[in-house]
């Protein structure tokens, strides 16, 4: 073979790859620019949602954030830059939720809503205790949401410990003893676990309708309502309560 012909079939061989290569970027970039446009015109389209007006668009759309998330089609909305300096300057979360510290019930994550749309209360079986009651009264009057969710979840730890006879150690025993008026009939009966955390939902449901002078007037009034919901832990699902017959639907 003649060095010419060597090197002429080896420019060729250098001048395909780099062409292949540069073609193969190109598309791999344009692939990632049209999947980066798509998601941020979803994202926008939802940020542009109007602010829910009254209790049932607030609770509407907790219920459609967890469709999506249930089956895996979260979109994330309201984290961007731009949301971050808005809630800067002033936090508006359109409903509260009074809900369970256990690790595994995150409500932003569970109704696929963003920055400053969700006023959270937490305590170990969302026991009403002062410091909660304020601060949901605090949203009720002050930051003006539109609604006020109790959530429960099954497989819950202190209804679990308040159904127990045995003391518990420390702030614990007050926890579990602020949950036992709303579950006398299943003390006792570990197999009523559900039972027990559904009946302590609907507990603390009537106790924040009866809170006055803020929630209950607002209730009476019609400018919030207080609902309750129960969380699946393997389905990812958010039953909510019928306010009628506070059953779960």
């Amino acid at each position: 073979m003649s060095k010419p012909f060597f090197l002429s079939a080896a420019l060729s061989a250098i001048l395909c790859a780099g062409f292949t290569s540069c073609q193969t970027t190109g598309e791999t970039k344009k692939d990632e620019s049209t999947t980066a446009q798509a998601s941020a015109a979803n994202t926008e389209s939802y940020e542009s949602l109007p602010y829910p007006q009254t209790p049932d668009e607030a609770i509407a759309r907790l219920k459609e954030g967890n469709r999506r998330f249930v089956n895996d089609q979260a979109i994330h909305p309201n984290r961007s830059d731009e949301r971050k300096i808005v809630q800067a300057r002033k936090q508006t979360p359109f409903v509260a939720v009074m809900s369970c510290s256990d690790s595994r019930v995150p409500s932003e994550i569970v109704f696929d809503q963003g920055l400053g749309d969700i006023f959270v209360v937490r305590t170990a079986g969302q026991v009403m205790a002062d410091a909660s009651e304020g601060s949901l009264e605090f949203a009720t009057a002050v930051l003006g949401v539109k609604a006020i969710v109790v959530m429960g979840h099954e497989k819950c730890g202190a209804v679990k410990g308040a159904i127990g006879r045995d003391p518990l150690p420390g702030k614990i025993e007050y926890v579990v003893n602020q949950i036992r008026p709303a579950i006398k009939p299943h003390i006792g009966k570990e197999d009523k676990l559900e039972e027990a955390a559904h009946d302590n939902v609907v507990y603390q449901v009537n106790r924040l309708i009866r809170l006055d002078p803020i929630i209950g007037k607002a209730v009476r009034e019609g400018k919030i309502k207080v609902v309750g919901a129960y969380y699946n832990l393997d389905t990812g699902k958010v039953e909510f309560m019928d306010e009628a017959s506070k059953e779960f639907l």
